[in-house]
């Protein structure tokens, strides 16, 4: 029985989702992204499950897109299906109503370096390598690249790295940007639990609808986002969590969120 491509573990209020093809550096081959949307639904629609961490097994977070595949040759109208069908994966990470981090703890090339900046926070191992790499096969990056990395970069450094194609090692990754922090190789997984622990204790409705409006707020109005910004306060105001933590305030107390 072959090893699964994709494992789910969930260990109290925390899902890891762990790519698991070390062989193929964790390229997309057929059944990998299947298993993604699986685990990462499963973990959107599990009310235990307050932070969701996502990496890969081996030397690559993940090495890109199969181009075993790619390599046989599309015509154009396969060539479109073949990149729409990662889509729906795309928007579930992206979208995911709960605090996602991408753990990278080795390559993350092409298909893989956009998906590692698909994540909330993205802590990179002094292992990590982050690179574009797709202009390297005559290519642009797809899976929401184009998309996030500016936002994250700014237009010209986006430009630069899309351009060069060229490898991005942990510490220049946090200084531009394409990652929230870096740790040792030692302490890689003691440091992204830890990180998931302290979001997956916070205020799950409110980091729910953090969310979803920083992730839309590039694209609206100041008058848009005041509007977006006090519907979703007004949610917030409700919650038992909210409540709570008021009240602890008042007392002195730290306080406990029960995602209610």
């Amino acid at each position: 029985m072959s090893e699964k491509l994709v494992l789910y573990t969930k260990e109290g209020s925390i899902a890891t989702v762990v790519m698991n093809s070390p062989k193929t550096m964790n390229a997309l081959e057929e059944g990998l992204v299947e298993g993604l949307i699986e685990s990462l639904g499963q973990a959107a629609d599990d009310p235990q499950v307050g932070a969701v961490i996502l990496t890969g097994v081996g030397k690559a977070f993940c090495a890109g897109g199969d181009l075993r595949a790619i390599g046989k040759g599309f015509t154009v109208s396969a060539a479109y299906d073949y990149i729409k069908h990662f889509h729906k994966f795309v928007k579930l990470l992206y979208e995911l109503p709960k605090p996602v981090i991408t753990a990278v703890n080795g390559h993350a090339a092409g298909a893989g370096f956009c998906i590692a900046l698909l994540g909330d926070i993205v802590v990179a191992s002094e292992n990590a390598k982050f690179s574009t790499a797709f202009v390297k096969v005559g290519a642009v990056p797809d899976l929401g690249g184009l998309y996030v990395l500016p936002r994250l970069v700014g237009l010209q450094k986006a430009k630069e790295l899309v351009f060069t194609g060229r490898t991005v090692g942990a510490e220049e990754a946090v200084a531009i940007g394409l990652a929230t922090k870096s740790t040792s190789a030692g302490d890689f997984e003691k440091e992204v639990r830890k990180l998931a622990e302290e979001l997956a204790a916070g205020p799950r409705i409110t980091h729910k609808l953090a969310k979803a409006l920083l992730n839309t707020s590039l694209g609206l109005s100041m008058d848009q986002l005041l509007e977006m910004e006090a519907q979703a306060q007004a949610l917030c105001f409700q919650t038992e969590d909210s409540k709570n933590a008021i009240a602890s305030f008042f007392k002195k107390e730290a306080p406990v969120f029960h995602g209610k």
